[in-house]
């Protein structure tokens, strides 16, 4: 149920288009995956639905690299902090501390297993939509494009054709967002998810099937003109834990 639970994050973003949120992003060893994952269920998630009723944060939420990747990767999960607003985010506090509800300090908790951080990256929500559906996975997507203006006003042309096609193809969820910070020529502007119910409608969107099937071909002939290079990462995530 948690892993349902989790892609109503992106439900949520239609709510309110100024919703600001964090990626934080973390590498695991794969023998430690498990490890990992218990401890951020049985205590972050708890603290987190804690801090979340007291207003404190919007939502929260972690999540998994799936399938594919080199043989020597290790395991990469992205938190997901949301915020309702600026002041939210920043007067937040440290909510994961476990001590005065576990009896236990958090760097034990959390020491317990070697994390390699990566970076945390804040956004701003500029248009999403969804279609009621529980989402499992979710394409995380970044791009540069020349003229950033011309791609958030194509993206929402294309997204409108293609919003009536959403339950069919069962993508629970899409959206786009601006970085907030950091910012600079080695930081992608855009990002965009798509979330989906199973693994091969997730496929499938990568294979322009799905939901785009319906998008106009001259679409992405405009498109792919504002960013020649195509998107500079994509990765699909699966939800393993969260607030609800």
């Amino acid at each position: 149920m948690k892993k349902v639970l989790l892609l109503l994050l992106f439900v949520c973003f239609h709510l309110q288009a100024q919703r600001i949120f964090q990626l934080q992003v973390v590498n695991i060893d794969p023998a430690d995956s498990e490890q990992f994952e218990m401890v951020e269920k049985k205590f972050a998630a708890v603290l987190a639905q804690e801090a979340k009723d007291k207003g404190q944060i919007a939502d929260w939420y972690l999540m998994k690299k799936t399938f594919g990747g080199r043989a020597s990767d290790k395991a990469t999960y992205i938190w997901v902090h949301a915020y309702d607003s600026l002041d939210q985010m920043v007067n937040a506090g440290d909510w994961w501390q476990t001590q005065e509800k576990f009896g236990v300090p958090a760097s034990v908790v959390y020491g317990s297993v070697e994390r390699h951080p990566v970076g945390s990256f804040t956004y701003k929500i500029e248009k999403s939509y969804d279609s009621k559906r529980p989402g499992k996975y979710v394409i995380f997507n970044w791009a540069a494009p020349s003229n950033l203006g011309a791609a958030i006003s194509l993206a929402d042309e294309i997204s409108s054709s293609f919003k009536g096609n959403m339950k069919k193809a069962g993508m629970a969820s899409w959206g786009m967002a601006t970085r907030v910070y950091p910012q600079g020529s080695s930081y992608d502007p855009l990002f965009f998810w798509d979330s989906y119910e199973t693994y091969p409608q997730t496929l499938a969107h990568l294979m322009n099937q799905g939901v785009l099937e319906v998008v106009k071909p001259e679409m992405f002939d405009k498109l792919f003109q504002l960013i020649p290079a195509g998107f500079s990462k994509r990765m699909i995530m699966e939800a393993v834990t969260g607030t609800n």
